[in-house]
């Protein structure tokens, strides 16, 4: 089969990018964003209201504002059942912004067969790495030497590890134990520190904790249950405090990782973490503080929104909103690049909320895959070609599939097929 120069999701993947962010007028007029009719309406997938070329609203923070002030959001499920209902999760594959930025990342060469190129690479992407610490510098005036040391140089040093290594996957299983004591952790910052913080550090506790899980978890844990009790503002639990606190919190902490995870073996596969982030982060948190917590630490919503907005601030007003949290976001920016480098598409499988809610649809849409197993010669090509990295032999609408159709198009005996 002759090799095709640009696949069709990826054609349609740029025009969709090109107009969901189309309001050059924004710069023109020198407007921070527009605001006209256009903007009432959700679009179907992940692209931040806040950006100044964003033409539709992103139906996640759409969702997120209502939910914060208690009322149902009617016209976002409407998106989500109808797009869901027609098409699946094709939406991801053939509209996402974000998704087209991981599959250009994922392109780029590493590992040992890479060759020079890696190091080609390896030289792009620290130049780039330093015109933004120009930018900061310039714009910003920030101290050079801080984005320097906290954010190019622990960047670089996992960008080379990725060039090293070569290209990787997702682990295999969410351990519920490790999430567990992730949100638990991150409950109990939120009560000593803060919404912010306790978001935070739940966010980072659900995932590094439950991507690790069983006996390493469980010291992660343990390590972090005693940190965050015995440092930082006095708080007590009844009569517990300090070091008794932080042993508690530990033994706690690592306990449930040990017995959940280790004794009872209860785990899920890893791509059920984005359902935590849509419950827990966008649903919970955001009906909590009336906040939309996931709009605020979303790495799309960075890249389209809060870098250029902080760059060009038209209003001369914006640079000085900058806080802990915003360099956060940019941190969490920094490590789904080095992350979509190494993997295919670690934001849509493991962190997404929209795929999250698209997967669902899968397996009763309209628009569906079938397996033609006389045909078939499991030579592998689908999985190779598949921007998911999933296996159609064994589910052909399972719940990670994109419908980007690549799968159909590349088998060379024609064994799966599109059916409505």
């Amino acid at each position: 089969m002759r090799k095709r120069r640009i696949a069709p999701f990826r054609i349609a993947q740029i025009v969709s990018t090109v107009l969901l962010n189309a309001y050059i007028l924004a710069y023109l007029q020198n407007k921070i964003l527009y605001q006209g009719f256009f903007k009432h309406i959700p679009e179907p997938v992940l692209n931040c209201y806040g950006g100044p070329l964003a033409v539709f609203a992103c139906p996640l923070g759409s969702m997120q504002q209502m939910i914060g002030m208690k009322t149902v959001p009617w016209l976002v499920i409407g998106v989500f059942v109808v797009i869901g209902a027609f098409v699946g999760r094709a939406a991801c594959a053939w509209m996402c912004p974000f998704g087209l930025w991981q599959d250009l990342l994922y392109k780029v060469k590493a590992g040992s067969r890479a060759g020079a190129k890696r190091w080609v690479a390896v030289g792009v992407i620290g130049g780039i790495g330093i015109l933004g610490i120009a930018l900061l510098v310039t714009f910003l005036h920030v101290v050079w030497w801080r984005p320097l040391v906290y954010g190019w140089v622990p960047f670089m040093a996992l960008v080379l590890f990725v060039m090293l290594r070569g290209k990787l996957d997702i682990p295999q299983y969410l351990h519920v134990g490790g999430f567990v004591a992730g949100v638990g952790l991150g409950a109990f910052v939120w009560l000593k520190y803060g919404a912010g913080f306790g978001v935070v550090a739940g966010v980072a506790g659900m995932v590094a904790i439950g991507l690790l899980g069983r006996w390493y978890g469980a010291i992660v844990a343990a390590l972090a249950g005693f940190l965050l009790a015995r440092f930082g503002p006095d708080f007590a639990v009844g009569p517990l405090s300090g070091a008794t606190l932080g042993i508690v919190l530990a033994a706690v902490s690592a306990g449930l990782v040990l017995v959940l995870d280790v004794f009872a073996g209860l785990r899920l596969p890893s791509t059920f973490l984005k359902y935590g982030f849509f419950v827990l982060v966008a649903g919970v948190a955001s009906y909590l503080t009336v906040e939309p917590w996931f709009c605020k630490l979303c790495p799309q919503g960075t890249l389209g929104a809060g870098i250029p907005l902080v760059l060009w601030d038209p209003v001369n007003a914006l640079r000085g909103l900058v806080g802990w949290l915003y360099w956060v976001k940019v941190g969490i920016l920094l490590l789904v690049v080095a992350a979509a480098i190494a993997i295919k598409r670690p934001f849509c499988r493991l962190v997404c909320p929209i795929g999250a809610i698209y997967g669902v649809f899968n397996k009763v849409s309209l628009l569906r895959l079938r397996l033609e197993s006389a045909k078939c010669t499991r030579c592998g090509l689908c999985r190779k070609v598949c921007p998911m990295n999933i296996e159609p032999l064994d589910e052909q609408n399972q719940l990670e599939c994109i419908r980007c159709f690549e799968c159909v198009w590349r088998c060379p005996k024609s064994g799966l097929r599109i059916t409505v």
